[in-house]
């Protein structure tokens, strides 16, 4: 066994081409190496990112489910709180200063940025949604129209009531971004319209903090 060693050193040192050959097959064992790494380090990011999206879409489908229950309970100005408790998600999200949380009238949007990658998660919302407080909802319907929209103040408006219609569906778009250390309210109104011969209610949930 020594003896044929020593042969295939021998070989070795003489033979230029038995040494490429010793190198390119450690060349590619070494690369072999750190593709099969690198793939099992992105696939444990992966799996991270999944675990990540998963708690956003609990945590939108939580809150979209709640502004829906609001939308068809049949008792206006009644309110439902959503507190953002830490301990509820595995991963404690809402400990991240990463996690951003907005509401839009159609839309809820959950995103977290984690080791410089995006991830996200959205709900569509049911019912027509604002993300106003009642009283600054109440004022800028007085401040545009006159009237408060309450039922002692119908406000005037010819059917269909587009301008009053179109008016709210241009303040739902903007956001309202959540601030995970305080409660979120969620409150059913309506807005009363009269075209002087009868006046209606148009129902809207108000989210606000």
């Amino acid at each position: 066994m020594k003896e044929r060693k020593e042969v295939g050193i021998n070989h070795l040192i003489t033979d230029d081409s038995a040494w490429i050959d010793l190198l390119l097959s450690k060349t590619a064992l070494i690369l072999a190496t750190l593709i099969i790494l690198a793939a099992v380090y992105s696939l444990a990011g992966s799996s991270a990112d999944l675990v990540r999206k998963d708690e956003l879409e609990i945590i939108a489908t939580e809150i979209a489910s709640n502004i829906d229950s609001a939308g068809s309970s049949r008792s206006d100005n009644s309110v439902n709180c959503i507190t953002f408790d830490p301990e509820s998600y595995e991963q404690q999200l809402s400990k991240r200063n990463e996690l951003n949380i907005s509401v839009s009238g159609e839309y809820i949007f959950c995103t977290l940025t984690e080791n410089g990658r995006d991830i996200s998660a959205a709900r569509q919302l049911s019912y027509r949604t604002l993300p106003l407080s009642p009283n600054k909802f109440r004022n800028l319907l007085s401040g545009t129209f006159g009237a408060d929209g309450n039922s002692s103040q119908p406000i005037n408006s010819a059917f269909p009531y587009a301008d009053v219609t179109d008016f709210l569906a241009d303040r739902g778009t903007g956001e309202l971004y959540l601030n995970t250390s305080k409660e979120l309210h969620i409150q059913k109104t309506t807005v009363f319209v009269t075209d002087g011969s009868e006046v209606n209610g148009l129902e809207y949930i108000l989210v606000y903090q």
